[in-house]
């Protein structure tokens, strides 16, 4: 299994493994921090929910540095181009926090914060929304399985266009699913291995299609110790067009509920 090498990102009290510019395949707490993460009662308009963020973060003494992951609803999915200038979009507020640094003298841009981006089928946002982000604070106790992995989707690693990365490319048959959740949960098990841990660690362990993957994921994850924690399944579509299963992996993240208007 080929592992991702681990960077720390000392500035937000976390680690993290490099992706692509538009987000980290995940984020683990370092020694001394644990991960928070507030959810929001119903997704809450991108604009709205970084200055959220800053509120939040200031209330609870930590500096904007200390974003380590977010949640996002989408109304729809994007075609490659149109799912490039979001991110373009995205990446500048983390920017201004002083989390990203774009690509320059030929070395590649730098993301640590995760991120799942999914689209609901029902009652989706009608515009790109937050749903929950995930910061660092402060711990005495350990906390090395303080982690969130980011959402992964049935594509491979690469570049653009998506549909000559997507595996088993418009086969949502049963046989096309299980390739699908079989590569996705590959994906997840190498990204637990690179920070050092594994699915027993998982406390949350969630899956988003519109599609029938029951059998497909009971295939794939039933096997002891992979999903003791058990399974929410989110009926939600990946944000590109064409990809047709995601997952993220949660563990030991201490949840509250907010709404938008409360710091």
């Amino acid at each position: 299994m080929n592992h991702t090498p681990c960077m720390q990102f000392d500035a937000g009290g976390y680690r993290y493994l490099p992706s692509v510019f538009q987000y980290s395949a995940g984020v683990a707490a370092l020694p001394g921090f644990q991960l928070e993460q507030v959810q929001f009662t119903k997704p809450v308009p991108l604009d709205l929910a970084y200055a959220f963020v800053e509120r939040h973060l200031k209330a609870v003494g930590r500096p904007n540095t200390a974003f380590a992951h977010c949640e996002l609803r989408s109304p729809t999915q994007f075609d490659d181009q149109g799912f490039i200038d979001f991110n373009r979009r995205y990446v500048r507020q983390l920017a201004n926090w002083g989390i990203y640094t774009d690509e320059r003298n030929g070395q590649p841009a730098v993301n640590p914060v995760a991120r799942t981006n999914v689209v609901p089928l029902h009652h989706p946002p009608a515009e790109v929304s937050m749903a929950a982000f995930s910061y660092t604070v402060p711990t005495s106790a350990a906390a090395i399985d303080s982690f969130v992995l980011a959402g992964g989707g049935d594509a491979r690693k690469g570049s653009e266009p998506y549909h000559e990365r997507i595996v088993a490319f418009g086969d949502t048959s049963p046989t096309g699913l299980r390739t699908k959740v079989a590569f996705v949960v590959g994906e997840m098990a190498r990204r637990l291995a690179s920070l050092g841990l594994d699915w027993r660690h998982a406390t949350a362990v969630r899956a988003y299609s519109v599609h029938a993957i029951t059998d497909a994921v009971i295939a794939e994850l039933a096997a002891p110790g992979h999903i003791s924690c058990g399974l929410t399944w989110h009926v939600a579509q990946p944000p590109v067009k064409g990809l047709a299963y995601e997952m993220d992996v949660r563990g030991r993240v201490n949840v509250m509920i907010r709404t938008a208007e409360a710091p």
